[in-house]
């Protein structure tokens, strides 16, 4: 895709309140796919891998959005700018492949370009595929992340490269207008423009606009859970002469096409959910001023519509009414959503995008479809990688013809129930288009029953009883709530959005927790209770009544197993996907979770406190194990397993993974990363021990010094390193001192270390994989740490290039990352990939 060379940062730019959105729903979701932007073209005529590679190259170096990352500063995003990106154009050639075969072939390609996940801390975030079909055809795959780019960049960056690329064959400089700003400018500027007070004509409009206005979202098939959306699409040719005739109507209703469209969609929706209060989303381009239209960058500003649908009204009469409906929400189209949500202020829901849950869009597509000397580029439907909204219903016009395509959450809504919305939409604008006089009543909703399943859906489980903060805590936390929201510490009870909090105060907010507590809980925890008491359950630091214990799942007495170890989800998957099961420290797998790209779920077994670390030393090793057994198998039976494990919990993987396939459930991978096996150590002589003991110290100063000169930490990390001046730093003010949870993480380990330090491993028949990292010096002459004889004789043995733990966060991360999510990805049922 791109080679991770990128270099010094060169200016740093606030936030604009669409880029913060992104960054808010990233920490809500790592790697969330409904923030990637896919686009599909293909370029016909003489155009080699290398001209298309410079080209993009060019437009990254003349637009500085494309060279940009995110980073958080004091509990906010900021967005830096470097210098240059080495951009890589991705290359495959399809070209031996059966014809018959090529266009599943690239529709394959496609959806796996499209869904990977962006790292918002690495600038560009653009990746661009080649696939070479015929000598002078071509499919450009463009995936960019939502944060820096907007529907209508997608016009501006095939102009660019379509320009360049003739400019390159002809051998002449491009004809491109100078850009007089960049996107930071308007950043800049936007961020001034609010802070003026001018939009408070507009906040007015939207406060009476939308006052008392109902969430809107169509009845579901299924109860909605917290999890990723599951994105599946429904598409529908429409008639070759869509547009000309609704031009047509829309002439003759003194309206336009496009508020002709709201219109028949905002009937669909009443005919569907017997709802007259119908409100959703559309976006708009707000590029107001002509020195933005040349820019690529997030522009774009959803606009909230709300229709009274009356049945007995005729479709004419709605179409005119809605006419005035996107006309005052245009005229008043400059406030962001976000700032609307913030005035607004509605009840938080984290499973629910606020104020709305469809997204509605008609319009010819961004891509201009046309010439550039001897290339041509066409648009192509594109696979969508994800959906932030319950439904997100897209008609784009192109040369080819128009299309409706309806992206949903698959968890809510089956495919019959999106086939016939689809097919009343149809009809609608059928009627619209041939009798407008139609009363909307006499168009008949499908029929379907109502899903049984929601009844239960709406059912309120039984909540524990509220905790109670401690007074020290309490105080703390009112203090930085009070900074926080600007409000004295005796006003800041209650639902944190209620008192004015929103979502970039709430990160600002959770930094300074963190910052005080050691320990910062996730957005998304917060925003399932938003209150003083529910931060401080987050934080363990919550008295409970008698009976309950601090955890997210209250229960009246903990078992045995539980006693020893707290099984979490470091992300969820559907309930049938592979469980990925990491072991202890669970901090240290959290990149793990937000960067695999397979259907998979990343939980983490692990000791949580002094009282599990004391059941841990009473139960000894064999026992401990059996209790994990007992965990995991009550939330994960039947499913496929992976284990990983670093240093001696890699014993623990294999340990576990052994009594889980006595019991019959099915482990497909154990991966252990710098795991000796017991005893292997004391094969070496005593001086070739401590030989080996300094030169890992200096191999260890040299890794360090070496992230150092690459910024990657500063002097206070590089100084941990040496023993010496680590135990130095605390007593100097430089660094703080060993925090409880490292404390608990250190004996953890040395517990672990003596329980296992003799113990007699069985040969294990499963499959397993060896990673070795830098920090390993002396390795036994079996070439696997000593396993010989108790795992497999052909078991895969990785070395990485990065020190120990700092693979699973840092260096040599791709290197495990990618092992572990092939694995997971053959682990999912063929037919179940795509999903």
């Amino acid at each position: 895709m791109k080679a991770l060379q990128e270099g010094n940062v060169v200016a740093s730019f606030p936030t604009s309140v669409t880029q913060q959105r992104c960054w808010f729903m990233e920490q809500i979701h790592p790697g969330n796919r409904g923030l990637n932007i896919a686009v599909r073209w293909e370029l016909r005529g003489p155009a080699t891998s290398e001209m298309v590679e410079t080209a993009f190259r060019q437009i990254v170096a003349r637009h500085e959005i494309l060279r940009t990352c995110f980073m958080e500063r004091d509990g906010e995003p900021v967005q830096q700018i470097v210098d240059h990106v080495d951009f890589r154009l991705n290359r495959v050639d399809v070209r031996n492949v059966p014809e018959a075969a090529r266009a599943e072939k690239i529709n394959e390609i496609a959806r796996a370009h499209a869904e990977e996940p962006f790292d918002l801390g690495v600038p560009c975030l653009m990746r661009v595929a080649m696939i070479q079909i015929e000598p002078q055809r071509a499919a450009l795959l463009i995936a960019v992340h939502n944060a820096v780019f907007d529907g209508y960049s997608i016009g501006v960056l095939g102009h660019e490269l379509g320009t360049r690329l003739a400019a390159l064959a002809a051998g002449t400089a491009p004809d491109l207008p100078d850009l007089e700003l960049q996107y930071g400018d308007y950043a800049m500027w936007l961020a001034e423009y609010e802070a003026s007070g001018a939009m408070a004509e507009e906040e007015a409009y939207w406060v009476r606009t939308l006052h008392g206005m109902p969430y809107f979202e169509l009845p579901a098939d299924h109860p909605r859970v917290a999890e990723e959306p599951e994105t599946k699409a429904c598409a529908t040719d429409l008639p070759a002469d869509f547009e000309e005739r609704m031009a047509a109507t829309a002439k003759a209703l003194e309206t336009s096409v496009f508020a002709l469209g709201t219109a028949a969609f905002s009937i669909a929706l009443e005919r569907f959910s017997g709802r007259t209060d119908i409100s959703f989303a559309v976006q708009v381009a707000g590029r107001n001023d002509i020195d933005l239209e040349p820019l690529i960058g997030i522009f774009t500003n959803p606009l909230v519509l709300r229709f009274d649908v009356d049945p007995r009204g005729s479709l004419a009469r709605h179409a005119q009414a809605s006419r005035d409906v996107v006309n005052g929400a245009l005229a008043h189209q400059t406030l962001p959503f976000d700032k609307l949500v913030q005035v607004l202020n509605p009840p938080r829901d984290p499973l629910r995008i606020p104020l709305v849950s469809v997204m509605f869009n008609l319009q010819r597509a961004f891509l201009k479809e046309r010439g550039y000397g001897p290339f041509e580029l066409v648009s192509v439907q594109s696979h969508s990688p994800g959906t932030l909204y319950d439904l997100n219903v897209n008609i784009v016009g192109r040369n080819a013809g128009w299309r409706m395509v309806i992206d949903y959450n698959a968890r809510l809504f089956d495919a019959d129930t999106m086939r016939r919305f689809s097919d009343l939409l149809t009809k609608v604008f059928e009627a619209m288009m041939h009798r407008a006089e139609t009363p909307i009543g006499d168009i008949a909703a499908p029929s379907a029953p109502a899903p049984a399943v929601l009844a239960a859906s709406t059912a309120l489980a039984e909540q524990p009883p509220d905790p109670t903060p401690r007074p020290e805590t309490a105080t703390r936390l009112r203090a930085i709530w009070a900074d926080v929201l600007g409000l004295p510490e005796t006003e800041v009870e209650g639902n944190f959005f209620d008192l004015g909090g929103h979502s970039a105060l709430a990160l600002r907010m959770l930094a300074k927790v963190g910052d005080q507590f050691d320990h910062r809980p996730g957005i998304y925890a917060f925003l399932g209770d938003p209150t003083l008491a529910g931060l401080a359950r987050l934080l363990g630091q919550a008295d409970f009544p008698k009976g309950q214990i601090s955890a997210p799942a209250p229960q009246q007495e903990r078992s045995a197993a539980q006693a020893i170890w707290q099984l979490i989800e470091l992300r969820a998957a559907r309930p049938d996907a592979p469980v990925l099961l990491t072991m202890n420290q669970p901090f240290m797998y959290q990149a793990l979770a937000r960067d695999m790209s397979a259907q998979c779920t990343v939980a983490n077994l692990g000791v949580a406190g002094r009282d599990h670390l004391a059941a841990l030393t009473d139960a000894g090793f064999d026992a401990a194990l059996d209790a994990g057994l007992a965990v995991v198998r009550a939330r994960y039976a039947g499913r496929p397993l992976l284990l990983c494990g670093l240093c001696v919990d890699g014993r623990v993987a294999l340990r576990l993974a052994q009594r889980l396939k006595d019991s019959g459930e099915a482990v497909q991978l154990v991966a252990m990363i710098d795991t000796w096996a017991p005893g292997a150590i004391q094969a070496f002589s005593a001086n070739a021990r401590l030989r080996d003991r300094w030169r890992i110290r200096l191999r260890r100063l040299r890794y360090y010094l070496g992230l150092k000169a690459q910024g990657q930490i500063g002097w206070i990390d590089l100084l941990r390193q040496n023993d010496f001046a680590a135990r130095l730093l605390p007593r100097s003010g430089q660094a703080a001192a060993t925090t409880e949870t490292e404390a608990l993480v250190d004996d953890t380990v040395d517990l672990l270390v003596a329980q296992t330090r003799d113990y007699r491993f069985a040969p294990y028949d499963g499959e397993a994989a060896l990673f070795i990292t830098r920090s390993q010096g002396l390795v036994p002459r079996d070439g696997v740490l000593g396993w010989s004889g108790i795992l497999a004789s052909d078991t895969a043995v990785y070395p990485v290039n990065g020190w120990h733990g700092d693979v699973l966060m840092r260096s040599g991360f791709d290197r495990i990352i990618g092992v572990l999510d092939a694995k997971a990805r053959r682990m999912v049922p063929a037919d179940r990939r795509d999903d």
